[in-house]
């Protein structure tokens, strides 16, 4: 295995390169959008799922390539740039009768500058576990240092015959500076229809970095959503920054949720908020009723004074299912289906 190739396959810049070109700028916030207009999210959060999804079947099959090439082949050598590698292989057997076959991959550079460790693992039990995943890990002469991981997996529950799948990532970054970044990704999906996903990433720069007004040293994003099968689900974002000002940090941020039922009754809500470093404080909050007659009830109200509060002929809109489901996950998962069983003991 050609050290070369991994690195390509890397789905963010860990190494040095991402701290010499980070956007420094915040994430676009839905601060002053209309409350009936927020629901253009959904195509954003539908984007970032489309390549999450993408990327985990590339994970998936990298760890099958790795663990495939390990078989038979050397446990050392040197690359044409002079770099060194070491392989390992072994099985770990876990004590809820999962077998674990793993390989690790240990290089340095010929200037012994960057040094990484590379593991993928497959996993399975004699029935419906079966697990895929890879850890990633790094650092330099420099100070970078990151870490990646990803994992997914599929069972079956035998007391009611439901199947589940689940997905997971955890992405980290820091450089010599102390800066940081980090995301999270989760996805649970099982065969009633229920499904719950959500994401976290945030970033922070060193506070003395000199930033153009409106930037931030410190962003935070969330967002997820969980569908109960049936027709009802829940969806929320939340965003806020950090700006240090010398003597004090400034905040703000804009967050949103909403709950529906399976016959679209729910709430709509939001709040835009901001803090001064000299605990001067704004928000506005807003809110929408749907009860299903055709009306929506409006409410809000901000710390300067604005007030609303009525009732208008509006349909209700909502997301009752996800686009991207138990099924799709099932179709789009087939190095974890290709997993194998483990065979039972031998019979006494």
């Amino acid at each position: 295995m050609e050290k070369e190739r991994l690195a390509d396959s890397l789905p963010l810049p860990f190494e040095t390169a991402f701290f010499k070109k980070e956007d420094r700028s915040l994430p676009p916030f839905q601060s002053f959008a209309e409350p009936e207009n927020v629901d253009s999210s959904a195509d954003l959060a539908a984007d970032k799922e489309d390549t999450f999804e993408e990327q985990f079947s590339k994970n998936a099959a990298e760890v099958a390539r790795a663990l495939s090439e390990s078989v038979g082949k050397p446990s050392h050598g040197i690359h044409l740039d002079g770099s060194m590698w070491w392989k390992e292989v072994g099985v770990e057997r876990r004590p809820d009768g999962v077998v674990c076959k793993w390989t690790v991959i240990r290089g340095v550079s010929a200037d012994g500058a960057v040094e990484w460790e590379d593991k993928y693992w497959e996993a399975s039990d004699r029935f419906d576990h079966k697990e895929l995943g890879s850890e990633k890990s790094g650092r330099d002469a420099a100070g970078n240092v990151w870490r990646e991981y990803w994992k997914e997996s599929m069972w079956q529950d035998y007391t009611c015959g439901v199947m589940h799948m689940e997905k997971n990532a955890d992405k980290w970054g820091q450089n010599g500076k102390g800066e940081q970044w980090q995301e999270q990704w989760f996805e649970h999906y099982d065969s009633t229809g229920k499904t719950e996903k959500w994401a976290d990433k945030w970033c922070s720069l060193d506070p003395n970095t000199p930033l153009d007004v409106g930037h931030a040293h410190v962003w935070h994003e969330r967002w997820g959503e969980k569908y109960d099968g049936l027709g009802g689900s829940e969806k929320y974002t939340d965003k806020w920054a950090e700006r240090s000002e010398g003597d004090g940090w400034s905040k703000w941020g804009d967050k949103w949720d909403e709950h529906f039922d399976l016959n679209g009754h729910g709430v709509k809500q939001g709040e835009t908020w901001w803090a001064g470093k000299h605990g001067d404080r704004w928000n506005r909050t807003w809110g929408e009723r749907h009860n299903g007659s055709g009306w929506v009830h409006k409410y809000g109200r901000s710390s300067s004074g604005e007030h609303w509060d009525t009732h208008a002929p509006q349909d209700t809109w909502y997301e009752r299912f996800p686009h991207f489901g138990f099924y799709h996950c099932f179709e789009n998962s087939p190095q974890l289906r290709s997993v194998k069983r483990q065979p039972p003991p031998p019979r006494k």
